[in-house]
């Protein structure tokens, strides 16, 4: 007869350390453990229902153990399978590595080339993302997640994300895979930019600031790129709104250059 006073995610549990079941919780902090030999080990923690799982670093399949690394990754959801548990103290430790080579023999070897598939934002950086995708990560370029000109990958992608990718490149062999998030979505250039006309004079909204140009938002997908203008105390900000002249469209090079004709507000 089964017990009542076990809930199923502590059923889940027992049965991840008895028969390999791949579980997944949200990775919500870092610590140092103190092992029952008293050695001192970095762990990432899932608080998993009643139990407190510790995922040593040398078993989080991470670019390096460091607690940096890490906390980078706090609020992601992970994979991990329960090597050992401390039913009084309701602890368990984990292995997010092993879940991670199990994930990838059963799930990824079903995909292909060209398949879009759902992928975890595992870690948000200045210009890329890294994705979990069924049992390997990628990074993810900011030229790969969303169309137009990107200033910030946070404003698009965030830790715990699942989104929509396509697959790229896949050497499942050679733990290779590559995947493209904004594919996944409708390009908006296609439609859009047949509405723009040379000549035309459109809000613009700053979206990005280099040191050859300013880049403005004219439609949603479809930004231009204005050279500096001649004017005293020219400062714009990202938000700020301007009418932009256009002034060539090359549409196999999906490239707009237009000037910048005056301020708005």
């Amino acid at each position: 007869m089964l017990n009542t006073n076990i809930n199923s995610k502590a059923y889940d549990v027992m049965a991840s350390r008895q028969s390999k079941k791949i579980l997944t919780g949200t990775l919500s902090a870092v610590e140092t453990f103190k092992n029952g030999d008293g050695k001192e080990l970095d762990c990432a923690v899932i608080f998993y229902d009643v139990f407190k799982v510790l995922i040593p670093l040398k078993h989080m399949s991470i670019s390096r153990e460091d607690k940096k690394v890490v906390r980078s990754m706090i609020g992601a959801e992970i994979d991990f399978i329960v090597k050992e548990i401390d039913e009084k103290n309701k602890i368990a430790a984990a292995s997010r590595t092993e879940a991670m080579e199990l994930r990838k023999s059963l799930e990824l070897k079903k995909h292909k080339v060209g398949n879009k598939i759902s992928v975890r934002v595992t870690s948000v950086g200045r210009d890329n993302c890294r994705v979990d995708c069924y049992g390997l990560e990628c990074k993810v370029p900011i030229e790969e997640i969303d169309y137009g000109y990107i200033d910030k990958v946070d404003k698009y992608v965030h830790v715990g994300d699942i989104v929509q990718a396509v697959i790229k490149e896949l050497e499942i062999e050679k733990n290779i895979v590559v995947v493209s998030i904004k594919e996944a979505r409708p390009d908006p250039y296609e439609q859009l930019i047949k509405s723009l006309t040379k000549g035309g004079e459109y809000l613009g909204v700053v979206t990005g600031i280099q040191e050859y140009g300013v880049f403005f938002n004219i439609r949603k997908g479809v930004d231009c790129l204005c050279p500096f203008p001649n004017w005293t105390n020219f400062a714009p900000t990202i938000g700020e709104k301007y009418v932009v002249r256009i002034k060539n469209i090359d549409y196999k090079e999906r490239k707009i250059d237009a000037n910048i004709m005056r301020s708005i507000g």
